[in-house]
């Protein structure tokens, strides 16, 4: 009895035990199957997501390119607006008008009219005369051009000695960064000097306390004294990037009323130096003297003499930069104003790129008009036939003329228009000399621009373009 009730009891053992691990077998099974779902559940939402995330971006994308490329449409229309006015009339003044009709109505009426001797030198005259027309508007189209170009030169050789003052500007203000961060771990140095001094317990070394108290002010009225020359440095180097190309292009007017004798030079340049002692001694004094006149102890007067100097570096780093900022602005403004003149001036060697063509056109009806009276077949024509057969050169060649008129009209719309592209670079010293504002950046301005902006943005305004003046 026993016997079989342990058998009974160890079979029942493996079959709740084989039970169990089938039941684990199935859990696991499950439960596999369940992690397999949600992982490809989630694979797929992070699938779905990254998609969307990419189409997000493909679309700004896209949206930024057809602005882009609106904006470079519309910037050609514009660039081609003056060439378009120039052919929408003919170009032909009233004298040449009158010249190429009696030209052509000669040419026609000769063989009517007159010998036929006569014909054979009065055709290829007037023809020739009409060709000489076209010719000089070529002439005249190119030399336009060639004006332009070189005026175009003129502006962006002076955009890039903007550049070249306004890099040795940059160059001018890089150490004032160096000095601000010198003078703001002097002044923090200048706060833990008392805790150093007790750590070292030199409290008995007078000298050499006083030497640690004294070396972070020493440290940051340094910084400020350098910071301050490398401000006047960069003022003189922004103040030439911002000056140059102005008296070039200025009107004559304009630049007498501000022209300076050699005295008066001498005296602005003796002014300058002073000024920039002036500079240095306002960096230099005023942190002592304002710790040597607060009332406290030794170290209280080196850490608020520390902390003067080091705001006076932050003000100086705050002014050059306000300086180099209104400096590069300025240099953009000549940048662009000497690209829009060598785009006008691109524009009319691509109007002036004809006219050789049209001239060449010209010159060969010319030709043909001589060898035409010339041939035997003409000489024994009707004199009805003679004038329809030899006015037609004559005819191509004034319709040339007219052509090369156009032609020369737009060359000289597009010099005019780099001439007044080129004289903007002087825009800024007009407007100064009117007592006007001028378009140069200002830095206060443009950061009150900014936060309005900004702040319209918020509020779903529309924002509004950041005034330069």
């Amino acid at each position: 009895m026993s016997a079989w009730a342990e058998d009974f009891g160890s079979t029942a053992v493996q079959s709740v035990t084989k039970l169990a691990e089938t039941v684990s077998a199935t859990n696991k099974r499950v439960n596999g199957e369940s992690e397999k779902s949600i992982y490809n559940t989630a694979g797929l939402y992070s699938t779905a997501l990254a998609r969307s995330e990419n189409n997000t971006t493909l679309a700004k994308t896209e949206r930024r390119d057809a602005l882009v490329t609106g904006a470079l449409v519309t910037l050609e229309k514009d660039m081609e607006i003056l060439d378009n006015i120039a052919g929408k009339r003919p170009q032909l003044g009233p004298l040449e008008f009158v010249l190429l009709s009696l030209s052509v109505a000669a040419t026609t009426l000769s063989p009517l009219t007159l010998p036929y001797a006569i014909t054979e030198v009065l055709a290829p005259s007037a023809a020739a005369f009409v060709a000489s027309i076209g010719i000089g508007a070529e002439y005249v189209g190119r030399v336009a051009v060639a004006d332009s170009k070189e005026i175009a030169a003129t502006a962006i050789r002076a955009a890039a000695e903007a550049e070249g003052a306004l890099a040795a500007a940059e160059r001018a203000k890089a150490i004032v960064p160096l000095c601000v961060g010198v003078g703001a771990t002097a002044a923090s140095l200048s706060l833990l000097a008392p805790v150093i001094i007790e750590l070292l317990q030199i409290n008995n070394n007078l000298q050499l306390v006083t030497e640690l108290y004294l070396l972070c002010p020493l440290l940051s009225i340094l910084s400020a004294a350098l910071a301050s020359l490398a401000l006047q440095e960069t003022m003189s180097y922004s103040s030439k990037a911002i000056s140059i190309g102005q008296r070039r292009f200025a009107k004559s007017g304009l630049v007498g009323r501000t022209w300076l004798s050699a005295t008066e030079q001498i005296e602005r340049s003796s002014k300058r130096s002073t000024d920039r002692w002036k500079s240095f001694s306002f960096a230099v004094l005023p942190a002592p003297i304002i710790a040597a006149v607060v009332p406290g102890t030794l170290p209280t007067k080196t850490i608020i003499a520390t902390a003067l100097a080091a705001c006076q570096s932050a003000y100086f780093l705050a002014q050059a930069e306000a300086t180099l900022a209104r400096a590069t602005d300025a240099v953009a403004l000549k940048a662009r104003s000497a690209a829009v003149c060598d785009t006008y001036a691109n524009q009319g060697t691509r109007s002036a790129a004809i006219l050789p063509f049209t001239s060449a056109l010209a010159s060969l009806c010319a030709a043909a008009t001589a060898a035409i009276v010339e041939l035997p077949m003409v000489h024994t024509a009707l004199p009805i036939f003679q004038s329809l057969v030899i006015a037609v050169f004559p005819t191509c060649g004034g319709l040339l003329a007219a052509a090369a008129s156009v032609s020369k009209a737009r060359c000289e719309v597009d010099a005019a228009a780099a001439n007044q592209a080129a004289l903007t670079l002087a825009l800024q010293y007009e407007n100064t000399s009117e007592g006007d504002d001028d378009p140069v950046l200002r830095p206060w301005r443009g950061v009150f621009d900014l936060i309005v902006s900004t702040v319209g943005g918020f509020g779903g305004g529309v924002q509004n373009p950041i005034s330069k003046g």
